[in-house]
């Protein structure tokens, strides 16, 4: 596996789900995450919220990952953070699915993608062979 490749192809894939959640929150709410606005809240704050937090954030993740992408050995601590938000995400659900009961089909999955994601950006940061030392 050619961890550079791998970050490459993370980074491209978390940056069109940040992209998306920017351009269509309403499409996000509605066919990925279940939301419908709340009537005590004003409609233009929850598609705030939902760029915020999966469109910005996620767009942000991206960038970093493709940008850690060209060298990941040289990247390493940037690639175990990204690691750790994606583990903190399947974490959170792991915990909700614990507290909560299960999540259905669709919570155990993106769960699951989260925990693999992140434990494959943990191996990429670890498994890039440094470049060769200038002499």
């Amino acid at each position: 596996m050619n961890p550079a490749i791998i970050t490459g192809v993370i980074g491209a894939a978390t940056l069109l789900m940040g992209l998306g959640a920017l351009a269509a929150p309403e499409f996000v709410m509605a066919r990925v995450l279940g939301y419908a606005i709340n009537p005590s809240f004003a409609e233009n704050f929850v598609r705030g919220e939902v760029r915020a937090a999966y469109g910005g954030v996620f767009t942000v993740i991206g960038l970093f990952t493709l940008l850690s992408a060209r060298s990941p050995a040289l990247h390493r601590g940037r690639l175990l953070l990204l690691a750790c938000l994606w583990l903190g995400l399947g974490g959170g659900r792991l915990l909700s699915a614990f507290i909560d009961g299960s999540p259905g089909g669709f919570g155990w999955f993106a769960m699951s993608f989260e925990l693999v994601v992140g434990a494959v950006l943990a191996y990429c940061s670890q498994a890039a062979v440094d470049p060769p030392a200038l002499a």
